[in-house]
């Protein structure tokens, strides 16, 4: 089995707001998981613009359940 650089996440989102990101990503040409991708990075690059870099190494991530 090969191993992925990208982890999976399970994802909760409304049915209309889903609905539109897939029509964005069929216009775009594009996977609706990549135009998430792409979403969820065009965020974090304008939060770091307006409150600064976010240093990776410095992240911690804990599982909670």
């Amino acid at each position: 089995m090969g191993k992925y650089k990208n982890k999976s996440y399970s994802l909760r989102i409304d049915d209309e707001l889903m609905k539109k990101v897939k029509m964005i990503a069929e216009a775009e040409d594009r996977p609706v998981s990549k135009q998430l991708e792409r979403i969820i990075r065009q965020y974090v690059e304008q939060y770091e613009q307006e409150h600064g870099r976010i240093n990776s190494a410095e992240l911690s991530v804990t599982k909670t359940g």
